[in-house]
């Protein structure tokens, strides 16, 4: 085999990879109520524990994405983290914060994240992480606007449900290219605040998610990151966004996302000096265009500047 053909399939190896795992997950897949962000690429640790610590230097940031803004009652979905590698660089820990709310049901919840780096060779590692997480299931059934009043059923609120579950999660790097697998709930928690409810559809299934993302220099001062994500759960059409970024000198970025759902939408990003990362999206449902006014997401991300060491990368929180 020539020389070139060669190296063209060493770095087609990880696209490869990504193409078995989704072939192997489809059949296993189930649906869940899980929340999914526009800007998933800065939010990783949020759907993958492995990615936490992904950086040498502490991160925090803030995400909050407000769904189709005409509905009343429209899902919202808020979320915080921090995250850091400890010191053996090996190891890496994050702690979120979530708080989701589509008309009277509400979720909130507090997840940890523990992530080890394995290092196979000089250009490329495994990322392997475990996540424990603890939700709150609040329905507040006694605010609703019945057709029929006195009904008993909703004359009071169910009270709160708790719902731990845990996930795990891997990431494979080599050199400018990433593949990621994770199930970041493994558990099937019941969404039915009611005890006894045993109804197929009262229950949050697992999800199983692939990632792939690479990262290509045009030039000096350009380079452009595509990714993709896929959400393969039973019973549902699998959830699929392309997203591609063009990036100036690593300060400025815009790109533009597709989902299969026949969804569309563009994104800009201001990074100041590597500390502080500004990112906005907006997205628009091309099928149901005249019900709504679209989605808006914000994701805000500041990295503290006492530690010296450098970052593994520059464009992940």
């Amino acid at each position: 085999m020539k020389k070139g053909l060669t190296d063209k399939l060493k770095y087609l190896h990880p696209w490869i990879l990504v193409a078995i795992l989704l072939c192997t997950g489809m059949k296993e897949a189930q649906g869940q109520e899980q929340a999914y962000f526009s800007q998933y690429m800065y939010n990783r640790m949020a759907y993958n524990p492995a990615f936490a610590g992904d950086r040498e230097i502490p991160g925090f940031s803030f995400q909050s994405r407000q769904q189709w803004i005409s509905w009343e009652g429209s899902p919202t979905s808020n979320i915080v983290q921090a995250h850091t590698r400890m010191k053996n660089k090996n190891v890496g820990m994050g702690v979120s914060l979530c708080y989701d709310k589509m008309g009277p049901v509400q979720h909130s919840g507090l997840s940890g994240a523990y992530s080890y780096t394995l290092q196979i060779t000089g250009e490329s590692k495994l990322m392997m992480g475990l996540r424990g997480e603890l939700r709150i299931l609040q329905v507040r059934i006694s605010q609703l606007q019945l057709v029929d009043q006195g009904d008993l059923l909703f004359a009071e609120d169910p009270g709160m449900k708790l719902q731990p579950n845990v996930g795990i999660g891997f990431n494979y790097v080599f050199r400018n290219y990433s593949v990621s697998f994770s199930i970041p709930k493994i558990l099937n928690a019941g969404l039915s605040p009611f005890d006894g409810e045993t109804s197929e559809w009262s229950k949050a299934r697992s999800v199983f998610y692939l990632g792939a993302a690479s990262e290509h220099e045009i030039n000096e001062d350009l380079k452009i990151e595509p990714s993709v994500l896929f959400a393969l759960a039973k019973g549902t059409s699998p959830y699929i966004q392309l997203t591609g970024l063009l990036k100036y000198r690593e300060k400025f970025g815009m790109g533009a996302l597709y989902r299969f759902d026949k969804t569309l939408g563009g994104m800009i990003r201001y990074n100041h000096q590597d500390k502080i990362v500004i990112g906005y999206s907006y997205d628009v449902s091309l099928d149901y265009i005249q019900y709504n006014t679209g989605t808006h997401e914000l994701f805000l991300g500041y990295n503290f500047p006492f530690n010296s060491y450098k970052t593994l990368s520059p464009r992940r929180f």
